[in-house]
């Protein structure tokens, strides 16, 4: 990939330099906790011969030091007796553990720490201080550095059951954690589309649960990323495979937790021993495309969790980590309402219902897990009908999960989908690979990692932040180094730094990591030219201030009523408000005058904006709607989400009004399973009891590929009325034309309209 281009020079002021000498750029990432810039620089190549004295670092240590400089600098670095790049371990060095000072002077540098961890993090840090001038001169400059993290728990996921990669791959994987100062990787090896960790208790695991009839997931063919040939796909990870990754990851301090996912999710491992699924659920395949498949473990059979405790025995024995990741997201749990096994172990455990089961089967998967030493962490689903107080939570669908573990008392990874999902693009390239929805660079460097909502006394509780990649539109590792980078700077520097940096600070740090990349071979995604809008309403004074949020230093051209942008629009100079209706549109252009992407936001001052309302089904936690108001905050385009239930809302409107007119709003999209509404109903009322129906619409459901918004405007006489019901039923489950029949169907509604 061609150098990409600086647009923005950026040149860091700190504190501790002379006022008349220049100031240094420091394009550490993540950034230290403490660095005070001295006058001049260590030669670093005068010493180059004998540049390094091991002093209490390992080979290993120093041999990594050695590989890395020469990779991305071209030095050729040597150890000797009187070397100038000196070690020291001080276990009374009042630093966390895997702090470290890192001290250069003229003379030389010296790293200290009180543990190797220490010392393996200063060297990161190190490699980004040597600067290369245009006559090929290698120096440091002088710099006094205090650092140490701020969160444990610094990770980055990869799913290896969607697509299977390499152990070289893997291995280049864990480098790149390593290079951030990010500690943990979460190992994703099964799910509904293929068994990847060999368990030689269960052979069939692997033989049959590691392989597909085809690779599936046809849009990747669709996007030319990679080919099916209809052939049989798949493959696994030896015993002595693994032990090989998880002593690589801990020769770089990081920590492999495997996630062996239960009781959903379950597909692959249900195919090759049907004998641990429900008798009367009928017959499994493992999934080649996305989405959630019927394959749960019974919760009414003993074996089941004979089965599991055997699968996690082996998987403890290759995996020494305090963490074991059960998943424990997304479950049929109706799978268990129709087994007569599952509806006889309620009872006996006193189970009211499907979720209390679900509490009861992961409560004895941690039970044992405890019995064994370590501790259980799953997604935050696992919450959902009660879960053991050692038991940790990542937070998925949002941050709503994590303040609920957190206040609980729970440890809690933070990792929402938006931003921190990776598989999500980070740009407009067409064809890029990835899951639509987009998470910029900015956005995760600027997501607050600590959610507001958690009292001061319970953020000791987040323990964490981590990046999570799922590869079913992610085929190859050329995907993988595209969609992490340059997002995982943004991430590392979130989980490290005590603070973050403003945006200009880090984005110009970013620009200067692009050469290195390229001589890792990195393919690494662009910086987008996407503009995200940002709508804060302000319902009291029927308006709304507007904010363009973009990367790049380049100027925002945007329109009101709907026209395209071009560089004779409205230039963005700041937050505005508006308080008429408006079709928003904004964009950035690149040098040749075209534009990547057009991002647009529709708002609308209606009777309804602003106002209260009831909802009989809840929402899914990661699709609010965009907060409270998400059905009446005025703008268009941002979804509630109801699984499998009805979206059926009670609008107040406060007081006795005049309307003539409601419309609403739904995704129809059925290949990600979010279908339209099947029937509609439009009812009023004045007192809240007693309703007057006004429309209804009957648009039933039809096999289609579409990706579209549907609505349902109603025009009537007038009626005065103070409250507006909304009915909207649900298809329930996929039809049987559908991939993932008899598989939960999703309800995606946005703005209700009342004119």
């Amino acid at each position: 990939m061609k150098l990409f281009v600086a647009m923005l020079a950026g040149i860091l002021l700190l504190a501790g330099c002379s006022p008349s000498s220049k100031k240094k750029e420091f394009n550490i990432i993540p950034y230290p906790v403490e660095l005070s810039e001295g006058a001049g620089a260590f030669d670093l190549s005068a010493n180059v011969k004998h540049a390094i004295r091991i002093g209490d670092a390992d080979e290993a240590l120093i041999d990594y030091l050695i590989n890395v400089v020469k990779k991305e600098q071209g030095l050729e670095l040597s150890t000797c007796k009187q070397g100038k790049i000196q070690f020291e371990i001080n276990s009374e060095l009042q630093l966390p553990k895997e702090g470290y000072l890192l001290s250069v002077t003229t003379k030389g540098v010296s790293i200290t720490a009180n543990e190797r961890v220490g010392l393996f993090y200063a060297i990161q840090t190190l490699r980004q201080l040597i600067q290369i001038d245009e006559k090929g001169k290698a120096t440091i400059p002088v710099v006094e550095i205090k650092d140490y993290p701020r969160f444990a728990w610094r990770g980055m996921h990869l799913d290896v059951s969607r697509h299977v990669f390499s152990v070289t791959e893997i291995k280049q994987f864990i480098d790149y954690l390593a290079m951030n100062k990010l500690n943990t990787m979460h190992w994703h090896l099964v799910d509904d589309q293929g068994w990847r960790l060999e368990i030689k208790k269960y052979p069939k695991l692997t033989e049959i649960g590691g392989w597909r009839d085809k690779v599936g997931f046809e849009a990747n063919q669709k996007k030319g990323l990679n080919t099916d040939d209809g052939k049989p796909y798949g493959g696994f990870y030896t015993q002595e495979q693994v032990k090989e990754v998880v002593a690589y990851a801990s020769e770089r301090h990081i920590t492999i937790v495997p996630e062996i996912e239960l009781p959903g999710h379950s597909a692959a491992a249900l195919v090759a021993y049907p004998e641990y699924y429900c008798d009367n659920a009928g017959e499994l395949e493992i999934w080649s495309q996305a989405g959630v498949s019927a394959g749960v473990y019974c919760a009414g059979k003993e074996s089941t969790f004979k089965f599991l405790e055997d699968v996690l025995t082996e998987t403890m024995e290759l995996f020494p980590s305090e963490y074991i990741h059960i998943g424990g997201d997304e479950t049929p749990k109706d799978t268990w309402l129709a087994c007569p096994k599952c509806k006889k172990r309620m009872k006996e455990v006193k189970a009211h219902d499907e979720h209390e089961l679900q509490s009861y089967f992961v409560g004895r998967i941690e039970k044992f897990l405890s019995k064994n030493g370590r501790r259980l962490i799953g997604w935050d689903e696992i919450l959902d009908g009660g879960l053991a107080p050692n038991a940790a939570v990542m937070s998925w669908r949002g941050v709503a999960g994590g303040v609920k573990a957190a206040e609980a008392g729970h440890d809690v990874v933070m990792t929402p989908m938006f931003p921190y999902y990776f598989n999500h693009v980070q740009n407009h390239v067409p064809n890029a690979p990835g899951h639509p929805g987009i998470s910029t660079l900015r956005d995760v460097y600027t997501f607050p990692s600590i959610p507001a909502d958690i009292s001061p006394e319970n953020r000791k509780h987040i323990i964490g932040v981590q990046a999570n990649i799922w590869t079913e539109y992610i085929p190859k590792f050329e995907h993988i180094q595209y969609n992490v980078f340059p997002r995982l700077f943004a991430i590392s520097e979130v989980a490290w730094s005590q603070q973050t940096r403003p945006w200009e600070d880090f984005y110009s740090r970013v620009q200067n990591k692009f050469p290195i990349l390229e001589r890792y071979g990195i393919n690494y995604g662009k910086i987008s030219y996407h503009v995200g809008i940002n709508v804060k309403p302000q319902y009291e004074a029927n308006s709304a201030e507007i904010e363009f949020i973009a990367e790049r230093p380049l100027p925002i051209y945007y329109t009101t009523d709907g026209s395209e942008p071009t560089q004779t629009s409205i230039t963005y100079e700041g937050k505005f408000v508006l308080s008429q209706n408006a079709h928003i549109k904004a964009c950035q252009f690149k040098p040749d005058g075209t534009t990547t992407n057009i991002s647009e936001k529709e708002i609308n001052f209606h009777k309804a904006f602003g106002k209260s309302y009831d909802m009989k089904y809840n929402h899914a936690p990661q699709y609010d709607g965009g907060g409270k108001f998400g059905l009446t905050n005025g703008f268009l385009g941002v979804w509630i989400g109801v699984e499998e239930k009805p979206v059926d809302v009670t609008i107040d409107l406060g007081t006795e009004t005049e309307i003539t007119k409601i419309n609403s709003r739904f995704k129809n999209q059925p290949m990600s399973w979010v279908f339209g509404p099947n029937t509609i109903t439009y009812s009023v009322s004045l007192d809240g009891k007693h309703f007057k129906e006004v429309a209804t619409f009957n648009p039933g459901i039809t096999e289609s590929d579409v990706n579209e918004i549907v609505t349902y405007p109603a025009e009537f006489a007038t009626e005065k009325v103070r409250y507006v019901r909304i009915l909207a039923e649900s298809v329930g489950v996929c039809p049987d034309w559908h991939p993932a029949a008899g598989g939960k169907a999703w309800l995606f509604a946005d703005e209700i309209i009342v004119e």
